[in-house]
């Protein structure tokens, strides 16, 4: 492991970039959708709360039935569309991101006590100012737990991106197991394994600090 430690790192390096751009569009296209379909004012006055409701479970169900998808499958369904190399894995790993991050969203933004919004829209506040200014920094703790848990299974999931060509600790963990019993095969298998741990740690420390910075003081745990 230590006489491979550059390659090692460069893959460690290109798992991380890869969960961080997949993370990162799932946590756009969630925010957006969950903001969209939460909040009366920022959808056509034509949709009914309960359209909206509607709409709300319907993307939750297709999102988590995506999550459900055996990633093998998923990244053979995209490899003929998309090719090979970084495209299908971002593809396949941000589809699966989405679910997590939504449903937090959803339970963030809901679980902000009417109250407050009330008192909020007492001062002149419209639906966009509300969500912006109280709605959702109240509900941004949920929020990030969703990304978190997002992010820490995309780790895992983001090593099949190898059997599509795909950047990452995936390379290493495949070429080992398909060399099991050979020399140093062994230790391959083990310098992918703690690459992803290794990746998961610096996330976990990215996020501590995150949250820290940006989670409003009042509502610190």
């Amino acid at each position: 492991m230590t006489r491979n430690s550059t390659e090692l790192l460069f893959r460690v390096q290109q798992h991380f970039l890869l969960v961080a751009y997949a993370v990162g569009l799932a946590a756009l296209i969630a925010v957006a959708l969950g903001v969209v379909l939460h909040t009366t004012g920022l959808t056509p006055s034509s949709w009914r709360s309960r359209f909206r409701a509607g709409s709300r479970e319907g993307a939750l169900l297709l999102s988590s039935v995506a999550l459900t998808i055996p990633s093998l499958a998923l990244f053979g369904v995209l490899q003929p569309l998309l090719g090979l190399g970084a495209t299908p894995a971002i593809v396949a790993l941000t589809i699966y991101g989405i679910y997590p991050v939504l449903r937090n969203v959803v339970a963030g933004l809901g679980s902000v006590d009417t109250a407050v919004l009330e008192a909020a829209r007492g001062m002149g506040m419209g639906p966009a100012r509300r969500m912006v200014r109280i709605q959702f920094p109240l509900a941004w703790p949920v929020v990030l737990s969703g990304i978190r848990v997002a992010m820490l299974i995309l780790i895992g999931i983001a090593v099949v991106a190898a059997i599509v060509s795909g950047p990452g600790l995936g390379q290493l963990l495949f070429a080992g197991l398909a060399r099991l019993g050979a020399v140093n095969s062994f230790n391959q298998v083990l310098a992918g394994t703690f690459g992803c741990l290794l990746v998961a740690a610096v996330y976990e420390i990215a996020f501590a600090v995150i949250a820290r910075l940006t989670t409003p003081r009042g509502i610190r745990g």
